[in-house]
């Protein structure tokens, strides 16, 4: 079949990197905090302060931008945890055996291989998103507790630990290494959103279903590409993650870790239902939970109490869409 032009289609076309409303509402909500945290704790407002900030969410920032691919195509990946959490011990199981190269691209593949497992599964087999994602949250996350025995992984060699090390908690002067892998992280996956036509199609797939499918998107295909990249990206934030913790924790991507990812890319105002949002609003959201959780802690404020903040604001957000979404009809 022979494709459409996108705009005889009824598909997106590019997407400048725009400032909405609602981005600027994000932006003053950042700014308040800060205001806020500054006036009640002294050490916010340093250098190091927000060097940690960035340390810290960079691992969040990669899962945050594959589950921002996977809403965009009306889907969603719960297995972000887990293949975080089988990254971190096959990247130290086979680093401790066969050194860094082999550990990193062990680990990698580990994510890439359980993306690729959720994209056939979703795609070509048309099998539910969310289905599909907890059975492989499931496997992923036993896997990596019967290949540790429930246990950590610790001995990297001290030849390679310092390299290792350097990934999740060196710096460039006063800029941390992840923060570094996150720029160029956003930059990338901004430019495949808007400046390529599979970008275009991931769109389209979400937004504009009957559309891609008469204007000859290989609909399938574009979600095998979507949650391979998802996986691959979990396990590029579970490297990062690793990094700092030098060893291989088979629950590292446990607890909070896929509601902060889901939240981020929610209150960010990416569409639950596909086919509107983008990595930049993703970034925004990912910060206001960032800054948020910064700032608690150096308040001295409970993790508990963390929880019913972020999820008051994931509500809101959800609220907010959907208002918006009510006006437009």
């Amino acid at each position: 079949m022979a494709t459409m032009p996108a705009a005889a289609a009824g598909l997106p076309t590019r997407r400048g990197w725009k400032l909405a409303w609602s981005d600027a509402t994000l932006l003053a909500v950042l700014v308040g905090m800060g205001v806020i945290y500054t006036a009640l704790s002294p050490h916010f407002l340093r250098v190091e302060n927000f060097a940690n900030i960035l340390r810290q969410a960079s691992p969040l920032f990669f899962l945050a931008m594959g589950q921002t691919l996977c809403l965009l195509t009306a889907g969603i990946d719960l297995s972000q945890g887990s293949v975080v959490s089988l990254t971190s011990v096959i990247t130290v199981g086979v680093m401790m055996h066969y050194g860094l190269a082999a550990g990193t691209g062990a680990g990698l593949l580990v994510g890439l291989v359980v993306g690729l497992v959720n994209g056939l599964l979703v795609g070509p087999a048309r099998l539910s998103p969310i289905i599909v994602s907890i059975g492989t949250l499931f496997v992923a996350a036993g896997l990596a507790l019967q290949y540790t025995g429930g246990e950590p992984i610790a001995g990297i060699p001290d030849e390679i630990l310092p390299y290792f090390a350097w990934v999740g908690q060196g710096s460039w002067g006063p800029v941390p290494v992840p923060a570094v892998f996150m720029a160029v992280g956003l930059i990338l996956i901004h430019l495949l959103l808007t400046q390529t036509r599979l970008g275009r199609h991931i769109y389209a797939v979400g937004g504009y279903p009957e559309a891609a499918l008469t204007s000859g998107i290989r609909v399938p295909w574009v979600l095998v590409f979507v949650y391979t990249f998802s996986g691959l990206l979990s396990g590029l934030g579970g490297y990062i993650l690793t990094a700092r913790a030098i060893s291989g924790e088979p629950l590292l991507g446990g607890g909070d870790l896929l509601l902060q990812s889901l939240g981020s890319v929610v209150i960010g105002g990416t569409s639950l239902f596909g086919g509107r949002g983008g990595v930049l609003k993703t970034f925004l959201g990912m910060l206001v939970i960032s800054f948020m959780v910064n700032g608690l802690n150096l308040l001295g404020m409970s993790t508990f109490i963390q929880q019913v903040v972020i999820g008051g604001i994931i509500l809101a957000s959800v609220a907010a869409t959907a208002l918006r979404g009510v006006q437009r009809r």
